[in-house]
């Protein structure tokens, strides 16, 4: 934290370089589509209850950065975009790292996960989709956004699909169409 001994600076110095990380994080690609929920707590957070139990901590992170005094005196504009800019990026780095290894925790507890160790890449991520639940809008768009590591990525964009895992990648995907909307019909009273 900076601090120059004015706590009305430094208050208002946190409450401008919160806000320009939180500006920044909705302009990333992951972050932004993580929802916030303000918590009154600093201790665990049930993730899974059942078939295994996943807690997690509250994350304190932080980043080392460095900026001179005089580019506050002397109003170096530049230096402290350079400075913020520094911060936000390390502290989003651990956020994005963080969430990945909760959701790869919950995903272990629940039973999503897929060992691709030997499998074709595509078979095994129709088997991902399986395992997925989905949900779908008004248009029966799903609206689901895929990561996956940037060396898995490379594997999927080098071998196409063959037209046996397209077709059983659009009926698993059709079935999950089906499975949603029946678990949304309901019934009417005459």
């Amino acid at each position: 934290m900076i601090s120059l001994a004015l706590t009305e600076y430094d208050v208002a110095m946190t409450r401008l370089v919160r806000e320009i990380q939180r500006g920044f994080e909705s302009e990333h690609p992951i972050l932004s589509e993580v929802q916030r929920f303000p918590v009154a707590h600093d201790g665990r957070t049930r993730q899974v209850s059942a078939p295994n139990i996943v807690d997690t901590n509250m994350q304190d992170f932080s980043a080392d950065v460095k900026i001179h005094a005089d580019a506050f005196r002397k109003t170096e504009v530049a230096t402290f975009v350079e400075f913020i800019w520094g911060m936000c990026e390390a502290l989003m780095s651990q956020t994005t790292k963080y969430l990945f290894e909760t959701v790869s925790r919950t995903s272990e507890a629940v039973g999503n996960v897929v060992d691709c160790g030997n499998k074709n890449i595509w078979d095994a991520q129709i088997e991902m989709l399986e395992k997925t639940e989905m949900h779908f809008d008004e248009n029966g768009e799903h609206n689901s956004k895929f990561y996956m590591h940037p060396n898995t990525y490379r594997k999927v964009s080098a071998t196409p699909p063959t037209i046996e895992q397209q077709q059983r990648w659009n009926e698993v995907m059709k079935a999950k169409k089906e499975e949603y909307y029946a678990k949304k019909r309901t019934r009417r009273l005459s």
